[in-house]
C-alpha cells in the first residue's frame, strides 16, 4: 500500500460540523478537500464577517472528554442559550467570544457531559430531611429510638410518624441470625399513633403495634405473597415487615405531601444533586409512601424554568394494575412531555431484596435467612399476569422498568421481554432491569441479545455492611458473585449508573470509583480491603459512560444529551481533575467546579 499520509491536519467547522481528515499529495487530497468544500456552507454558522456568533457561556482551557469515543478530546466548548454551538480548540473558540460572552477558565480541568442518574426516587432523603424523622448516620437501635422519640415529642399533633433509615444490622446476632427491630420500642413511644420507619431499601419497615393494628396484622394473618412477617418465638407479629406485608401497612395510612412541601424537597432535592454533577435522571416516582405517580411538581417546575435536572419519569404499578390502567397513567405523564421532562416508561417490581430474604432466587437461602429449609424467595407478580403486563406495555410503545435483584427474577424477567418481542416484533424498546444483583451466566448473553440495559447502583459492589447480610443469608460465595459487570460488558451488555436513592448516596464520583476499584471510596476505607469481586471492575472511562451516555441512552435523550457535539443541550460538568487518569482512590475526592444545566451555571464549586 502507498501511504499518502504526510501529516494530520484537523477540521473543526464552527457549526453542526467538526471532521478529521488526512491530508497529502494525490487525487486523495483533492476528493477530500473537495468534500469539504461542499459541506461547509451547510455546517458552519459563521457571521458575514467570518466569526462565530457570539456565544454566551465559553469554557476554556480544559480536557473536554466529549464521549463520542474515549479518544475524542477537545479543548474549548461554546455555548448559546441551553446549545452546544463550539466543541475545539481553545484557538478556535475565541471567535465565539465578545464582551458580553461569559468565559469560564478552566486551568487544566476536566469537562465532560453532566452525570445522569439511572434510577432514582426523587426527592430522595429530603422528605425525611425536611419533614419527617431522618435516621442517616446512626446505626444502633438505642440511637434509632432516642430519635425518634425525640422527633414524636416536638411533633405531638402529628397523626403518623415516618422516616428512614435503619440498617437491619442492628439486630445482627453473632450466629448469623437476624430477628429484626421490635414493636416495643416504638410501642414506648407512641401507643395511640402508628411509627413507620422504613429500612435503607425501602424494602421494609419497622412499625409500633398501632400500625400493626391498622395493617389488620395479627398471628393469624396469612403472610401475603411477595411479603414476610417477622415473628417471635410465641408467634405474634414483632412490628418487621417486608414488602407485600409492609404495604399492608402503609396503604392505611396517608402519608402524601402537599404540593409545597414536594416542591421545597424537590428543590433541595436537585440543589443537592447539582453539587455532585449531576443534571438527569431516571426518575421512578409512585414507588415509595407519599409519592406522586405522575410528573406534576416537575412539569410546573420545567415550566417556570426552575428545574435543573433533566428527566425520564417512570410511574410505577404493583399487581392488581391492568394494562389499560398502566398505559393511562404513562400517557397522562406524556401530557406534559417536554425536552426537560419526558413520560414513556413504567416500573414493576418482580421481587424484594436479599437482606429480607424476599428476592427471587434460582438457590435456596441459608437457614440463617429465618425463613426455613428450601426457601427461594417469591415472584411479587403471578408469571401469567406479569407476562400479559410486559407483553401489553411493549406493544403500545412503552418502556418497563423492572426491579429484579434474585437470579430467579432477572430470569423471568428477561423471559417476559423475549416474549413481548416474539409476541409484537423487534423494536427499539430499551426495556431496563435495574439492580440485577445476581444473575445466571446465561441469563447475561440475553441480556445483550435482547438489547435489555442493566441499571446499577455501584455503591452496592463493594463489602459494605449490607454485603455481610447478603452473605449471612445466601453463602459468601454467592454473595461475592453478584455484580458481573466486566462480563456484561464483555458480552455486549449495557450498564447504566444509578444510585437508587434514597437507598444510597447518590454522588457519581463515589459510584464511579467503586466501578473501577471494587473498593469502599470512603475515607478510612478506601485503603482497606473491602474488595467484592475485584476481577469485575471496568474501566475509568466505561464507569463515565455508565454515568453520561449510557443513560441518555436508557432515557431515548441521546439526540439531547450524553456527549459534548454542536447541537446538543449543554448540560455538562467541569471537574477539578481527570477522573480518566488520577489514581482510581482519588476519583471521589475530586472537587465539581461547576455544574450546567440547559446551559445555565447552576452550581458553582
Amino acid at each position: 500500500m502507498i501511504n499518502l499520509v504526510n501529516k494530520k491536519e484537523e477540521f473543526r467547522i464552527l457549526g453542526k460540523c467538526r471532521y478529521s481528515i488526512r491530508a497529502g499529495k494525490g487525487l486523495l487530497t483533492v476528493i477530500l478537500m473537495m468534500a469539504v468544500a461542499v459541506l461547509l456552507p451547510a455546517c458552519s454558522q459563521t457571521g458575514s464577517s467570518g466569526k462565530g456568533a457570539p456565544a454566551d457561556l465559553v469554557i476554556k482551557n480544559a480536557t473536554v472528554q466529549t464521549m463520542v469515543n474515549e479518544n475524542d478530546v477537545a479543548q474549548a466548548v461554546a455555548i448559546k442559550g441551553d446549545t452546544i454551538v463550539y466543541v475545539g480548540d481553545n484557538e478556535g473558540v475565541a471567535a465565539f467570544e465578545d464582551k458580553n460572552t461569559q468565559v469560564v477558565d478552566l486551568e487544566g480541568g476536566m469537562l465532560t457531559p453532566g452525570f445522569m442518574d439511572g434510577h432514582i426516587h426523587a426527592p430522595s432523603n429530603w422528605v425525611d430531611r425536611l419533614f419527617g424523622i431522618s435516621l442517616e448516620g446512626i446505626y444502633t437501635e438505642k440511637e434509632y429510638l432516642a430519635k425518634i422519640k425525640e422527633f414524636v415529642d416536638a411533633n405531638p399533633k402529628s397523626q403518623v410518624y415516618t422516616g428512614a433509615p435503619f440498617m437491619l444490622n442492628a439486630w445482627q446476632q453473632s450466629d448469623g441470625t437476624n430477628p429484626g427491630p421490635q414493636k416495643k420500642g416504638l410501642d414506648d413511644i407512641s401507643a395511640d399513633k402508628p411509627i413507620i420507619i422504613y429500612d435503607v431499601a425501602h424494602h421494609s419497615i419497622w412499625t409500633n403495634s398501632k400500625g400493626l393494628e391498622l395493617g389488620g396484622i395479627t398471628r393469624d394473618t396469612p403472610v401475603p405473597v411477595g411479603g414476610a412477617i417477622a415473628k417471635d418465638d410465641a408467634g405474634e407479629p414483632t412490628g418487621y415487615l417486608s414488602d407485600a406485608a409492609a404495604d399492608l401497612v402503609t396503604s392505611t395510612v396517608d402519608l402524601a405531601l402537599t404540593p409545597e412541601k414536594e416542591q421545597e424537597a424537590v428543590k433541595a432535592f436537585q440543589q443537592e444533586a447539582n453539587s455532585y454533577g449531576i443534571t438527569g435522571i431516571t426518575n421512578i416516582v409512585g414507588a415509595l409512601g407519599g409519592e406522586k405517580n405522575d410528573s406534576s411538581t416537575y412539569a410546573k417546575l420545567a415550566t417556570n424554568k426552575e428545574l435543573t435536572l433533566r428527566m425520564r419519569i417512570a410511574n410505577t404499578i404493583k399487581p392488581g394494575a391492568t394494562p389499560d390502567e398502566a398505559i393511562e397513567i404513562v400517557r397522562n405523564t406524556q401530557k406534559e412531555d417536554s425536552d426537560m421532562v419526558a413520560g414513556g416508561t413504567i416500573k414493576m417490581f418482580y421481587d424484594g431484596v436479599t437482606e429480607s430474604g424476599t428476592a427471587f432466587m434460582t438457590e435456596p437461602y441459608l437457614e440463617a435467612a429465618g425463613m426455613g429449609k428450601g426457601w427461594y424467595g417469591e415472584p411479587i407478580w403471578d408469571k401469567a399476569t406479569f407476562d400479559n403486563m410486559v407483553a401489553k406495555l411493549d406493544a403500545a410503545g412503552i418502556q418497563v422498568h423492572v426491579h429484579a435483584i434474585g437470579d430467579g427474577a432477572v430470569q423471568a424477567t428477561l423471559n417476559s421481554y423475549e416474549t413481548a418481542k416474539n409476541a409484537n416484533g423487534q423494536r427499539d424498546a430499551r426495556h431496563t432491569i435495574t439492580h440485577e444483583c445476581a444473575i445466571l451466566d446465561k441469563d447475561i448473553d440475553r441480556l445483550a441479545e435482547l438489547n435489555v440495559v442493566s441499571a446499577l447502583q455501584f455503591l452496592w459492589m463493594y463489602a459494605d455492611p449490607l454485603y455481610e447480610l447478603e452473605a449471612a443469608f445466601i453463602g459468601t460465595e454467592r454473595a461475592l458473585a453478584m455484580y458481573p459487570t466486566k462480563t456484561i460488558i464483555d458480552k455486549g451488555g449495557i450498564i447504566t449508573g444509578a444510585s437508587d436513592a434514597p437507598v444510597t448516596a447518590y454522588n457519581p464520583l463515589e459510584e464511579i470509583e467503586v466501578g473501577v476499584t471494587r473498593n469502599s471510596p470512603y475515607s478510612g476505607e478506601e485503603n482497606t480491603d473491602m474488595h467484592r469481586a475485584a476481577n469485575q471492575a471496568l474501566t475509568p472511562y466505561q464507569m463515565l459512560e455508565a454515568y453520561t451516555k449510557n443513560v441518555a441512552y436508557e432515557n431515548f435523550m441521546e439526540k439531547l444529551v450524553g456527549t459534548i457535539e454542536v447541537g446538543k443541550k449543554a448540560d455538562l460538568v467541569a471537574l477539578g481533575q481527570n477522573i480518566l487518569t488520577v489514581d482510581p482512590k482519588l476519583i471521589s475526592d475530586t472537587k465539581v467546579l461547576y455544574t450546567i444545566s440547559n446551559g445555565r451555571i447552576v452550581y458553582t464549586g
